[in-house]
């Protein structure tokens, strides 16, 4: 027999009122827990997996699901190298980005970017080729940053595309929740990235700051070794640690099993103890 609750005679007001009040006695917690199971049970109905690993242990045990959520945004910011500036075109914070959108999988990779200057240059498609198949990859130029963030929420609805990608300086939170919702609902994952430290999105799960750091030459020649990032978790919504904990690693890319890998700290301690040093990437 049909059962009516008595709350349906109710005025909408108070049905929303409430529906607020009962929310409120949900801890936050718990919230966020449901919130993460309904993007993972999104992203798994369009075959997609829940989160992908970067294939570093050390990094991959603080993330929630053990891996990059792919139904999220995630920012991608340069560091300050030893002199203390941000290079205009910083290669480390760009390799890392190319290392996450060579995790995602098969499929297009949509790179959104909105150029500074005439000298700004669009990424090199051979550099991209350790990462990734240059022919996967489908560039948008755009003139502003409202048709950045607009073909990057389109993109994220198209099937087909394994990443968006966000080139630009631009920090606007209306479209940073946008592409979080968008992100979430279809389980394709979305970066940002700036070549310069921008105000943060807050609604990212997870910020990265990527510093160029010395690699270590061949002991007995000048060659230059592999590249050297540093790389700092500076945001980790829903994993560990707390956020006012930043862990810092300094991993190096090996060419051969093309992967990033921590450098253990006997290699990376005071400058001439065992290589030279010299900056790269």
């Amino acid at each position: 027999m049909p059962v009516i609750s008595p709350s349906a005679f109710s005025s909408p007001v108070s049905r929303a009122v409430a529906a607020n009040d009962a929310a409120a006695s949900v801890p936050a917690v718990l919230r966020e827990k449901v919130r993460r199971l309904e993007g993972a049970n999104s992203a798994q109905r369009r075959g997609r997996a829940a989160s992908v690993k970067l294939g570093i242990p050390a990094i991959d045990a603080l993330l929630p699901e053990g891996g990059l959520l792919t139904g999220a945004l995630h920012e991608i910011e340069a560091g300050p190298g030893p002199s203390g500036r941000v290079a205009p075109h910083d290669g480390a914070a760009m390799g890392f980005a190319a290392h996450l959108l060579g995790r995602f999988g098969p499929g297009t990779i949509l790179w959104c970017r909105h150029a500074s200057g005439p000298s700004d240059a669009t990424p090199y498609a051979p550099a991209l080729s350790s990462w990734f198949d240059p022919a996967r990859l489908l560039m948008v130029m755009s003139r502003r940053d409202e048709d950045l963030f607009w073909a990057m929420e389109e993109g994220l609805r198209c099937p087909g595309i394994a990443a968006v990608l966000g080139e630009t300086r631009a920090a606007d939170p209306t479209a940073g929740r946008r592409l979080s919702l968008a992100a979430e609902k279809n389980g394709v994952p979305a970066l940002l990235l700036r070549a310069q430290p921008g105000p943060p999105q807050s609604v990212c799960a997870t910020r990265w700051r990527i510093i160029s750091a010395p690699s270590a030459s061949t002991p007995g020649l000048t060659d230059v070794g592999a590249a050297r990032w540093r790389v700092e978790l500076r945001r980790n919504r829903f994993g560990t640690p707390s956020a006012d904990e930043i862990p810092s690693w300094l991993v190096e890319w090996n060419d051969e099993t093309h992967c990033l890998a921590v450098v253990p700290q006997a290699l990376h301690g005071p400058a001439g103890a065992r290589f030279e040093e010299r900056l790269v990437g």
